[in-house]
């Protein structure tokens, strides 16, 4: 990785800094933009989007609101709410708009739409982060009500993901239109959502590549695109290889779950200290130094210190231990295995496909391997033991990272934490549903589902200063902002 993303990461903890200056050239020609996802088929109505799924679903099916270039909530299909003063109903007035073939946008296709997505969703990871939703209701022609079972203090930010932008019959309502042409998507502004007399910039098409990372960090290198999008810690030696510019690299300042799940609960690891084993095996502030990454943000517990009106029950894991100490102690779990069965099998690992994730497993192995525990790379969506995830959190709440480890979620989950993390959702005083949540980390800490790493890595390249985008402290940026043309 390059010197100056690794001084990104060093500064990550700092303030966002924007990139909104000028960029060299004015015309109208289209920016090129490229983002890393291997998916041959963007399918906009999947559960999971697939990366570049996300990114034009919200260019062309804005929610009610949608995040801006530096991730504030801004209006979309609403263009003003209110919210009851016990946080039971959200009431949104929507804006005049269009499908995109001229119909009028109504309340009743916007709550008949959004319930029908949060039935599709009610399986993911989104589908427990909106469990407190017990209603939603069209008042009139342009008026919607979104009713609570408890409060929900982060539910702006949950409707402007991507999955829950707006689609009607198959039919989105911008704030982009999407022309799919054979090697990529032209994205233009939407003529209908012009107010006459009203001032408008100049605008710009965007000219969207889907492509795998190598593809497009070299098409980048070669001038061919001005942005790449998407780019993750399994892309980083593509960067060095191709001679990407250190002054081009942009790395966000996320947070989220970058750990080992399990998915395999039988034999080994059917214990949980056991489980715990592995995560004591592990140099985290090793981990990431073959990619560039020498202050990586590592962790070792399921929700990072310093969330707002949060106190955990839970600090960081065997701080007292040395990596020494830690390793003797997994070692002795395994001998004791070993006694009472015949063989340990080989440890499976799925990780994503990349250079990254080969040069990563390489030390989770000679980790293992210290304790006597084998281990073998699994790229893809193979047959594993133990799952990479990495996601970032899409809100800066204790329920966003616990919701990812719910059994609705994962097959292999903590029953009891679960029960916990249900009832602090539906707590109506926060100072019970904070107490509760946080019984529910140590719940789940302590079943040793989930093995944390660190903190996500994300970046993008950019060549100069592109208006509308900026470093986020989610990793998001929204296409609609880049579609002004530069002065």
């Amino acid at each position: 990785m390059t010197r100056a993303l690794a001084r990104t990461w060093r500064a990550s903890s700092i303030a966002a800094v924007l990139v909104l200056a000028a960029c060299s050239g004015s015309d109208s020609s289209p920016l090129g933009i490229s983002i890393i996802d291997p998916s041959p088929v963007n399918n906009l109505d999947a559960a999971e989007l697939a990366p570049a799924a996300e990114y034009l679903r919200a260019a062309t099916s804005q929610g009610l609101v949608r995040l801006d270039s530096l991730g504030n909530i801004v209006p979309a299909l609403a263009e003003r709410w209110i919210v009851t003063d016990d946080g039971l109903s959200y009431i949104f007035r929507l804006r005049n708009a269009r499908w995109e073939n001229g119909d009028t946008v109504t309340s009743e296709h916007v709550a008949a739409a959004l319930r029908r997505r949060l039935q599709i969703e009610s399986r993911t990871a989104i589908g427990a982060d909106t469990t407190e939703v017990r209603d939603i209701r069209s008042m009139t022609g342009r008026v919607i009500e979104i009713r609570l079972l408890a409060p929900q203090p982060d539910l702006l930010r949950i409707l402007a993901l991507p999955e829950l932008g707006i689609r009607h019959s198959g039919r989105g309502s911008g704030p982009l239109v999407a022309d799919r042409q054979q090697y990529w998507t032209v994205l233009t502004e939407r003529a209908d959502d012009l107010v006459e007399g009203e001032f408008r910039p100049p605008v710009r098409p965007l000219q969207v590549r889907t492509e795998k990372a190598a593809s497009a960090i070299a098409r980048f290198a070669m001038g061919e695109t001005s942005m790449v999008l998407g780019g993750r810690f399994e892309h980083l030696p593509y960067l060095s290889a191709a001679a990407v510019a250190d002054n081009t690299v942009r790395a966000d300042p996320v947070i989220g779950l970058f750990g080992l799940l399990v998915v395999e609960s039988r034999g080994f690891l059917g214990d949980a200290a056991n489980r715990e084993a592995i995560a004591l095996a592990i140099d985290r502030e090793a981990l990431m130094t073959p990619l560039g990454i020498r202050e990586w943000q590592t962790m070792t517990r399921i929700v990072p210190l310093g969330l707002d009106r949060y106190a955990p029950l839970v600090g960081e894991r065997w701080a007292d231990l040395s990596l020494d100490q830690r390793r003797e102690l997994a070692r002795a779990r395994v001998v004791r295995w070993r006694q009472d069965n015949e063989t340990l099998p080989v440890l499976r690992i799925a990780m994503p496909k990349g250079p990254g994730s080969r040069l990563v497993f390489g030390r989770l192995k000679r980790d293992l391997a210290t304790i006597g525990i084998d281990s073998q790379l699994v790229e893809g969506k193979g047959k594993a033991d133990l799952k990479l995830i990495d996601e970032v959190a899409r809100y800066r709440q204790p329920s966003w990272f616990l919701n990812q480890l719910a059994c609705v979620v994962r097959p292999v989950c903590d029953r009891d934490g679960d029960v916990l993390l249900a009832q602090a959702k539906r707590a109506g005083d926060p100072a019970v549903r904070a107490q509760q949540m946080a019984e529910a980390e140590l719940s789940m800490t302590s079943a040793n589902i989930y093995i944390p790493l660190g903190a996500p890595v994300r970046f993008s390249l950019v060549r100069g200063n592109v208006p509308g985008f900026a470093i986020t402290a989610d990793g998001w940026h929204a296409l609609p902002d880049m579609v002004a043309i530069p002065r």
